[in-house]
């Protein structure tokens, strides 16, 4: 069978294996579907799963449909994201731009998490205390934009100087692209209160999740990518350069 035929056949499993998670109400069999399409993902290029989720959109599903996949498309990311951590000695920019990616996540899995939450409650008077907590992690993944910032006036740069100049062209626009769903989702918390309770929280969560799967896939182009060129290049006086440029540029809190 050619890749063409391969890749056709793997994509309309990919689309029947969500058609049977949207539907199953069975706890073990929806727990078995789960693990098969974790199976599926393992061999499916992100271009090929984005045009199955595509095609069924166009089929009349959701966006709440198709959450129960990205979790499972998180959950493979948070396996790969553990066992391919960079080996650096602590004090190395690198060790402190994947403690960074570490913190960052954990926030966006608390936001989330919290806006789960808020929609159990039912209502922005029942939910305040959720969604005072939602506001704050908002705030808190805008603060993390310190990370990019580093990374933009110390790291690229030098790249660029080697000749690397796609991988930081990519990684800057993925970072304004995800700059921009953290204002989003702080505009959006400016409206509770004052529109439908259920259209926000749908608005909410599905730039959160958004938000989340850009970060997943960014961390390990930068990891994979753009860290490992910049090993590969950069001399030891340059990383120490980079290192005291960060001092001197602060980080964002880890709390």
């Amino acid at each position: 069978m050619n890749e063409k035929n391969e890749n056709l056949r793997l994509k309309e499993e990919l689309k029947d294996l969500l058609r049977t998670m949207k539907g199953e109400s069975d706890a073990k069999s929806l727990e078995k579907a789960r693990r098969d399409f974790k199976g599926l993902l393992s061999r499916a290029t992100p271009l090929l799963i984005a045009q199955a989720e595509q095609e069924l959109v166009g089929e009349g599903f959701t966006q709440a449909d198709l959450v129960s996949a990205c979790d499972v498309h998180l959950e493979l990311f948070r396996e790969s994201f553990a066992e391919t951590e960079i080996e650096v000695p602590a004090d190395h920019p690198i060790a402190r731009f994947q403690k960074d990616h570490r913190l960052i996540l954990a926030m966006m899995d608390d936001l989330r998490n919290t806006l789960r939450k808020v929609r159990k409650k039912g209502s922005f008077n029942d939910a305040r205390e959720e969604l005072d907590r939602a506001k704050i992690l908002i705030e808190r993944l805008l603060d993390a934009e310190n990370h990019n910032v580093r990374q933009e006036n110390t790291l690229f740069p030098l790249l660029e100087r080697h000749g690397l100049e796609q991988p930081p062209a990519i990684m800057w626009m993925e970072h304004t692209e995800m700059k921009e769903d953290k204002k989003k989702a702080r505009m959006l918390m400016e409206q509770a209160g004052k529109t439908d309770f259920a259209t926000l929280l749908d608005l909410l969560e599905g730039t959160a999740l958004r938000l989340l799967e850009k970060f997943a896939s960014h961390t390990l182009k930068e990891k994979n990518i753009l860290y490992a060129a910049a090993l590969d290049v950069l001399s030891g006086e340059e990383w120490n350069d980079i290192r005291e440029e960060c001092d001197n540029l602060g980080y964002f809190a880890e709390a």
